[in-house]
């Protein structure tokens, strides 16, 4: 079954024929992984994401206090880390 959107023609069959490969393969790499390996990894992703969170943060911080002109000049920076 074919779909059209413009010039645009998208095959169904093929794309459901790929999830399933897509899904197929990750079950047997799962069935064969080490779950210490995964909850490693899992616990990685969660520390990057958390991360991301808090720099986030502290960008959207640094935007609100450059914009309220709560900066320092370069002199003074350099005078309180001497």
């Amino acid at each position: 079954m074919n779909l059209k959107f413009g010039t645009f023609v998208i095959n169904i069959k093929t794309n459901i024929h790929e999830c399933c490969r897509k899904k197929s393969f990750i079950h047997n790499f799962l069935l064969k992984a080490d779950e210490s390996t995964i909850n490693e990894f899992y616990e990685k992703l969660k520390m990057e994401q958390q991360l991301k969170q808090k720099l986030e943060k502290r960008a959207l911080k640094s935007e609100k206090d450059i914009a309220n002109g709560n900066v320092f000049e370069r002199a003074e920076v350099i005078s309180k880390t001497l």
